[in-house]
């Protein structure tokens, strides 16, 4: 089986300021992101990965850049970024949950309703067709450890592909570095070993 990471980004100041922090927001790590990401590095083999894949998006490439220590090669897939939230990007979190408490559960985070208010807003579903699309790719990897950097709500879609929950609010967004882990047969298959660890990577 294909053995995939899926590793969030360090913290930005977008993170800090509790910003909607989508595609669009495309700020570098904080001082504490950097730091975060140097703590992993040292809890991971990353010798023992045979390919490192990430988001695009500058706090994902630099967390990845962190973690591969130069060591091997980062392949960027557009199919990794963050969810694009459209007008709401960059936008503090609290304000809009004031005004539209509908697009957001009891933990805060945006559902999928979100896009009946935000303009040029890309939909869950969306999302989540082009996470199954990765999958698929990296089930053919052939018994591969790999590594995927990524974003918060990225690493909440590989959840809902693979156990196919039914509903998003009761998944818990992963911490900054936070790490899960999943197998892959040859048929596509997949299972879920752990999600959103911050130590005992194994």
């Amino acid at each position: 089986m294909t053995e995939l990471f899926v590793v969030r980004h360090g913290e930005t100041i977008t993170n800090a300021e509790h910003r909607i922090n989508g595609s669009l927001t495309d700020k570098p790590l904080n001082k504490k992101g950097i730091q975060q990401a140097e703590n992993l590095s040292k809890k991971i083999n990353i010798d023992s990965f045979d390919e490192i894949y990430t988001s695009p998006l500058i706090r994902a490439k630099k967390t990845a850049q962190i973690l591969s220590k130069g060591h091997q090669q980062i392949h960027l897939d557009d199919r990794l970024k963050e969810v694009n939230y459209g007008s709401w990007d960059g936008v503090v979190n609290r304000g809009l949950m004031e005004k539209y408490p509908d697009a957001f559960n009891v933990r805060h985070f945006v559902t999928e309703s979100y896009t009946k208010y935000a303009i040029n807003a890309e939909e869950y579903e969306h999302v989540y067709a082009r996470i199954s699309d990765f999958i698929n790719d990296m089930a053919k990897k052939n018994d591969k450890r790999i590594l995927v950097v990524c974003h918060g709500f990225i690493s909440v879609a590989f959840f809902k592909v693979v156990t196919n929950v039914p509903s998003i609010n009761n998944i818990l967004q992963p911490d900054n570095l936070g790490v899960s882990k999943y197998l892959i047969d040859s048929n596509g298959e997949s299972f879920l070993s752990y999600y959103g660890r911050l130590d005992h990577i194994d």
